[in-house]
């Protein structure tokens, strides 16, 4: 028999303070990581581009477009460093109102979705996304790529990559809390690549359309992968 929730039966005042003081923390931890991040960023994004692009040079157009990436970068590194804290955060509003199981179950999804997150990101950082600008750019003699526009599309492609790799697991989420069966992700499929093939072709900038085209192919992999495990998850006992 599950535990009740340790819900207080909290006014909505009191349930919106506190989530406002949980979001003031999250906030004031984003703006420091983002800050210390920043501070490091010019030695970091080399780094990256030189891992990405494999071109020692960097061409930046105008001053305004390095502070922006800069800024960017820093931001987005930093949440993925912060995600496990916000999450937490999260978790603590939300936890009150669990029941026990309910705790465990969403504990260790959100922990395992986290590390899913990372090995598809560094994956991809380590490569596939460098695989896709060599083929995608081979062919052009001076490739006088812009710093802002690189950066920022890789970091896209790269979350899209680390996202792409929970789709399994949030698929068998998805089935445990019976919100969507397999017949309906088998069913609506072919809708659901049509629908994302035109978000991948409208949200990445490639004019060769190979990272395209492989965000679409790893997409499709990865939701055929989350049928099977659910073919296999319907047949244990």
């Amino acid at each position: 028999m599950q535990n009740p929730p340790e819900d207080k039966e909290q006014s909505l005042e009191e349930h919106l303070a506190e989530l406002r003081i949980r979001v003031i923390r999250i906030l004031i931890a984003l703006a420091i990581s983002a800050s210390i991040t920043f501070f490091y960023s010019n030695d970091m994004i080399k780094s990256f581009w030189k891992t990405i692009v494999n071109i020692d040079e960097i061409y930046v157009y105008s001053p305004l477009e390095w502070i922006v990436t800069r800024l960017i970068f820093s931001l987005l590194i930093s949440l993925i460093v912060l995600y496990p804290y916000i999450i937490y955060e999260f978790y603590l509003f939300a936890k009150p109102g669990l029941y026990e199981k309910e705790r465990t179950f969403l504990k260790r999804l959100l922990i395992s979705s986290y590390f899913v997150f990372l090995i598809g990101f560094f994956t991809s950082y380590e490569f596939l996304v460098p695989f896709l600008y060599r083929i995608a750019y081979s062919n052009i003699a001076y490739p006088y790529f812009s710093a802002g526009r690189t950066i920022q599309n890789a970091l896209r492609i790269l979350i899209i990559f680390g996202l792409s790799f929970q789709i399994p697991l949030a698929m068998l989420i998805a089935e445990r809390l019976k919100l969507v069966d397999y017949n309906t992700f088998k069913n609506f499929r072919i809708p659901v690549y049509l629908i994302v093939l035109f978000l991948v072709m409208n949200t990445v900038s490639d004019i060769t359309f190979i990272t395209q085209i492989s965000i679409f192919l790893l997409f499709v992999a990865m939701y055929e992968l989350g049928l099977v495990l659910l073919r296999i998850m319907a047949k244990l006992p």
